[in-house]
């Protein structure tokens, strides 16, 4: 016999335990397989959560954000600059910063609203908490603080991402941030249009299809 022959036997040996294995009882068809030699691999993709265990500060900016993250520094413009000059670097450590949004870190959601308070249309700062409540319960504040950023902001263009932006961090908890904008503004007002056109824009979207 051949080697290719072989290994076309072996393949059809291990082919047919398998079927047999499955048929003779699909509920436990796993613990079956694993009887016959066969290991299970997380195939996840995990690169972002290692890149995080491993980021380390690189710089004194960096340094003086994690001692304000962990709790050693405290709340101060200079904090505030740090944190604007790191996420404006032309080579940012984002893994560094990222495990504080996903751990939900109480000191930089109080980061971002000192931000948000000298600058309450600050689009940059908006997004962060935005994504800040992915990981940490924090809805009714950001729509608070959407709601005053769009009654604020008085470029139109300006306004209309902001809006954009406050429905896609809210629709997901079920939150109308269109019909509470119109409710909020007057019926005949310009900023009333715009957000008529977005709702306009999102009904002529075309639905996805799920599989």
């Amino acid at each position: 016999m051949s080697e290719d022959d072989s290994e076309k036997l072996k393949r059809e040996i291990i082919f047919e335990q398998v079927s047999k294995a499955i048929k003779e009882d699909p509920k436990n068809w796993r613990s079956k397989l694993e009887d016959l030699g066969f290991q299970w691999f997380d195939d996840g993709d995990d690169s972002e959560e290692v890149e995080e265990k491993l980021a380390k500060p690189e710089n004194p900016n960096q340094e003086l954000l994690v001692g304000y993250f962990e709790g050693s520094i405290k709340l101060s413009d200079h904090v505030l600059d740090s944190f604007l000059a790191e996420k404006e670097s032309t080579n940012p450590n984002y893994p560094l910063i990222r495990k504080y949004f996903k751990k939900g870190n109480e000191n930089l959601k109080k980061l971002l609203i000192f931000g948000l308070e000298k600058n309450p249309t600050d689009i940059g700062f908006l997004n962060d908490l935005g994504f800040l409540q992915e990981f940490k319960n924090i809805l009714g504040e950001l729509i608070q603080f959407y709601l005053n950023a769009c009654e604020k902001e008085q470029d139109p263009n300006n306004f209309e991402e902001l809006v954009i932006d406050f429905c896609c961090y809210t629709e997901p908890n079920g939150f109308d941030a269109l019909h509470e904008l119109e409710q909020k503004f007057g019926p005949d007002s310009d900023k009333v249009k715009i957000i008529q056109k977005i709702r306009q824009e999102q009904k002529s979207e075309p639905e996805s299809i799920e599989f």
